[in-house]
């Protein structure tokens, strides 16, 4: 909990540093961050993001460049009886991704929408620990892939400098391995400062 406080005055300073320069007609820079949901476990996170302008295309659209990299854990308490002896364990998963992609926007009024196409690496982590005075490590897997991905989504202009989002990706490895998953879908939804 003390991270999401500490994520939300991080935002809120900025925001407060961004409204402090004079507005500018053509914001060149966005940074940005928000939840991601996506379609397998563990199914919630957070991701950021970095964008920049190369072309302006005058009124109504532009080009952009995106760093952007997403976190995503999850914990989770399990036992298991065998002659009446319970066992307790703990499974841990947990993946990130960083990428790069090239996107297209147009300006249609309160709401921007965009599409684009991009690359990055994806690590995924599978691990069990048994709970009590031994905590000894059982399984682990850990698995990193290449992988693309399309996305589609659409930005609020309603107020300068700060942009509500939503956007939605589809991902594919390239060469999965051992962690049964080859493609997913996610949804994402933040705030991106524009300057």
């Amino acid at each position: 909990m003390c991270r999401y406080k500490i994520v939300i005055c991080a935002f809120c300073l900025l925001g407060l540093t961004i409204f402090s320069f004079p507005e500018k007609s053509n914001a060149q820079i966005g940074i940005g961050g928000g939840l991601d949901i996506r379609s397998e476990e563990p199914t919630h996170g957070y991701g950021i993001r970095l964008e920049y302008r190369i072309i302006n295309l005058p009124p109504f659209a532009d080009l952009k460049v995106r760093a952007h990299g997403s976190y995503f854990s999850d914990t989770q308490k399990k036992s298991y009886s065998v002659n009446g002896l319970v066992t307790e364990f703990f499974e841990e998963q947990s993946a990130f991704d960083i990428g790069a992609a090239i996107l297209a926007g147009v300006k249609l009024g309160p709401v921007d929408p965009f599409t684009g196409v991009g690359v990055g690496i994806d690590s995924s982590e599978f691990e069990t620990s048994r709970t009590g005075l031994n905590t000894n490590r059982g399984m682990g897997l850990k698995e990193e892939n290449l992988y693309w991905n399309l996305f589609f989504g659409g930005e609020f202009s309603l107020i300068p400098y700060v942009k509500p989002f939503f956007e939605y990706r589809f991902v594919q490895l390239i060469n999965p391995g051992n962690i049964d998953l080859e493609d997913s879908e996610r949804f994402s939804v933040g705030i991106i400062f524009r300057f």
